[in-house]
């Protein structure tokens, strides 16, 4: 099956699609070497989304026990540089 893996960093961009088995969690698909080479850069502490919903233990479970599905996007967030709201408000 095919998914996704994204990073959007300050100075680059990642993503590419990746074939993998039916079973695969979210922590297998972090182990992947294409991934190690994005994840080794990353100087923040790395959160773990799919499909833009947080893998947090909370609403959805955490990355070792979350199974893709076929075409899930893994992404990898990074903390805001600027606040939302200040940011509108000085486009004002």
């Amino acid at each position: 099956m095919k998914v996704y893996f994204t990073y959007i960093g300050v100075d680059n961009k990642t993503f590419f699609e990746l074939e993998v088995s039916s079973s695969l969690t979210v922590s297998e698909l972090m182990e992947f070497k294409e991934v190690q080479n994005v994840t080794k850069n990353i100087n923040h502490d790395i959160v773990i989304a799919v499909n833009s919903e947080l893998l947090d233990g909370n609403f959805k479970p955490l990355p070792h026990k979350y199974r893709l599905r076929e075409g899930e996007r893994v992404e990898i967030l990074r903390p805001l540089t600027q606040d939302p709201k200040e940011r509108r408000l000085k486009k004002i």
